[in-house]
């Protein structure tokens, strides 16, 4: 059992209810925090982080000088025994909806367990080279937000409190010039006296942004946080940006992988469609077009006295069909079929994800024993990873 006490961050910084939101934010980029304890004599009563000063502190339009620190943070410290394990505090942290933890040892506080531990804890715990490519598009956020630099710190985090995310990307003239976060807020503007609703983004520090292409891992993203030390990782695609991870996306990931490692759901058999769409060799595309379109499928398996010789897709039509101006009516399946590849049924959807790509394939034949038992789309894998994921993911703060 892996225990907290070994994985806690042991240097506690804090600071007093009474101080203002400047002292506060000047405070933690002192010690480059994203949260800072608040102790009252000798109790630890609370936690402020990054995400209650964009939140609950600049989007309300309040004075960083004249706010105190205890009329920010909510509730008191969500704490456990160090003595707990990492799978306990991970389901604690879900449970409260929250993204730290202070830790005890007999009722005393002794450290502090964020997500970001998590993520490093889960990254290690999971081999190098287990995971797969094309993985990032699943587990990303899809909607990216952005802002003009002429808009105001303020125009920002409203932004960003409304639609609860923890970054905007910063265009000028129609184009991305970097990444404003909740990071940047507390180091950039409130540590530094700035006035959010007087100061315009394109006077501040914008970070520079960094991206990663979808068709990498999860671990080359994670990977490329840490050698940059950021916490928001845009993905994009043929140039352009089509989503966004941050830290608590790779710990919510990691704690799926490791679940669902030795878990015999996640096996293909009980994801395929077992209901195999067949077609005849000496078939017309047209046919096989309207076939498809009547069963609402993206594929069929071509036969040949009985046997299973071949498959077509809607790629291959688009492709061979369209692309070389065949005549559908006169052109047959047995032209343009390719030979099916497979996968058995008993192995992951992470090995029929990593068996797509290393094929260049949208459609996978399931097999049991050396017979064709169903089809595995790229679309049953979208659906199982969006469904697994989501249902484990509920860390949002």
């Amino acid at each position: 059992m892996d225990e907290i006490r070994y994985f806690m961050e042991e240097s506690l910084v804090s600071i007093d209810p009474q101080a203002s939101i400047k002292e506060a934010a000047q405070k933690m980029r002192h010690h480059s925090i994203s949260s800072i304890l608040i102790k009252d004599n000798d109790n630890y009563i609370g936690i402020l982080t990054d995400t209650d000063l964009a939140h609950n502190f600049a989007a309300e339009d309040l004075s960083p000088d004249q706010t105190s620190v205890s009329a920010i943070f909510k509730g008191k410290l969500i704490t456990l025994d160090a003595g707990r394990s990492m799978e306990e505090a991970y389901e604690y942290m879900r449970k409260h909806n929250t993204r730290h933890l202070g830790i005890t040892e007999k009722d005393k506080t002794v450290g502090i367990l964020s997500i970001k531990d998590f993520a490093n804890y889960y990254h290690n715990k999971i081999p190098q080279g287990t995971e797969e490519k094309g993985e990032i598009q699943y587990f990303m956020k899809g909607s990216v937000l952005s802002i003009e630099a002429d808009k105001t710190v303020l125009d920002a985090i409203q932004k960003m409190a409304q639609h609860k995310v923890g970054c905007v990307l910063v265009s000028e003239a129609g184009k991305i010039k970097g990444i404003f976060s909740e990071t940047s807020l507390t180091m950039d503007v409130l540590a530094a006296g700035r006035q959010p609703r007087t100061t315009p983004l394109s006077t501040i520090l914008i970070r520079k942004l960094i991206t990663l292409d979808y068709n990498q891992t999860m671990s080359s993203a994670y990977q490329k946080m840490r050698e940059n030390n950021i916490r928001h990782l845009p993905i994009s695609r043929d140039k352009k940006i089509i989503g966004m991870l941050s830290i608590r996306d790779f710990a919510n990931y990691y704690n799926f992988k490791v679940a669902q490692s030795n878990n015999p759901e996640d096996q293909i058999k009980n994801y395929m469609q077992e209901n195999l769409a067949m077609i005849e060799e000496p078939t017309s595309v047209q046919k096989a077009a309207q076939l498809m379109k009547e069963k609402k499928i993206g594929s069929l398996l071509v036969t040949r006295n009985g046997e299973i010789t071949g498959i077509v897709t809607e790629e291959i039509f688009t492709r061979k069909v369209l692309g070389s101006n065949l005549n559908p009516e006169s052109t047959l399946v047995s032209e343009l079929m390719a030979s099916p590849t497979t996968i058995k049924s008993q192995q992951t959807m992470d090995s029929a994800l990593s068996c797509m790509h290393e094929n260049d394939a949208k459609y996978l034949a399931v097999t049991e024993g050396n017979k064709i038992k169903g089809i595995i789309s790229l679309k049953d894998l979208t659906i199982y990873y969006k469904n697994k994921f989501i249902t484990s993911q509920n860390i949002d703060g």
